[in-house]
């Protein structure tokens, strides 16, 4: 048998959850754009998991990656731990409405919901540690998010089959 049998999408996703969020705090100083695309994988894989797979194994999950990015990346605990939460606990209150879209309109709410989450992070991270707000970083998530938005997808639906 397959050893990939044995795992279900649920720990797959969070295996690249691993991944993406190790590859995202290391520091490649001559590719910076690398860590950034893995911290977008990690908020995109994040939020599937969170639309796909909601359990409540996912608070645990993001008290703990919101504590380590605000440790690594701010020295400060804050803005990463209020921003996942609070996306779990928005999931929580409108999933009844969620259940109801399209599959078009869940796309449309999934990248949008990645690109408010980026901006409440920098606003959080502004306010909590007087991060600069950097329109230039902002762009630069939503131009990698843009380019690996539908192959991520297109990953994840075929992990869950």
């Amino acid at each position: 048998m397959e050893f990939s049998k044995f795992l279900n999408s649920s720990i797959k996703l969070n295996i690249i959850l691993i991944i993406s969020f190790s590859i995202s705090v290391n520091s490649f100083i001559l590719f910076p754009n690398i860590n950034n695309a893995f911290y977008v994988l990690f908020h995109l894989t994040f939020i599937y998991l969170i639309f796909y797979h909601y359990h409540y194994y996912l608070y645990v999950v993001a008290f703990v990656y919101g504590i380590l990015f605000d440790i690594i990346l701010f020295n400060n605990i804050g803005t990463h731990l209020i921003s996942f939460l609070s996306l779990l606990i928005l999931y929580f209150l409108l999933r009844k409405f969620l259940i109801r879209l399209s599959s078009y309109q869940i796309i449309s709410f999934y990248f949008l919901t990645l690109i408010i989450l980026f901006i409440f992070e920098h606003f959080l991270a502004n306010l909590l540690n007087n991060f600069k707000f950097n329109i230039y970083s902002l762009l630069n998530f939503f131009l990698i998010s843009l380019i690996i938005f539908i192959p991520t997808v297109f990953l994840f639906t075929k992990l869950d089959k």
